[in-house]
């Protein structure tokens, strides 16, 4: 069935299919898990966020994913943080 295999995918973590994990790039090498984190939260409900770090010296390499709990809860992220201004850098959302 359809609805099974959806489900397995979205356990794998699967981007591809999913309309609530967006990769936000550009952020200010600053900036913390728990900003990003709140910042997406002023959107909608954000079920998970990871801002990915240099695993050696623990720097922020200036991206991240955050997962919403609902689709449209993401698009309006996209549509409304996309080319926001952080400090010095315009940060991208995108799926």
């Amino acid at each position: 069935t359809l609805h099974g295999s959806s489900a397995q995918q979205q356990q794998q973590g699967s981007a591809e299919d999913s309309k609530t994990n967006l990769i936000v790039n550009y952020l200010p090498q600053t900036m913390t898990q728990e900003e990003i984190r709140s910042l997406f939260s002023s959107i909608g409900e954000v079920e998970s966020c990871k801002l990915i770090r240099d695993k050696v010296t623990g720097q922020s390499l200036g991206y991240g994913f955050v997962n919403y709990v609902r689709p449209e809860d993401a698009e309006k992220a996209i549509n409304t943080l996309n080319g926001l201004r952080l400090q010095n850098k315009t940060i991208k959302v995108s799926y």
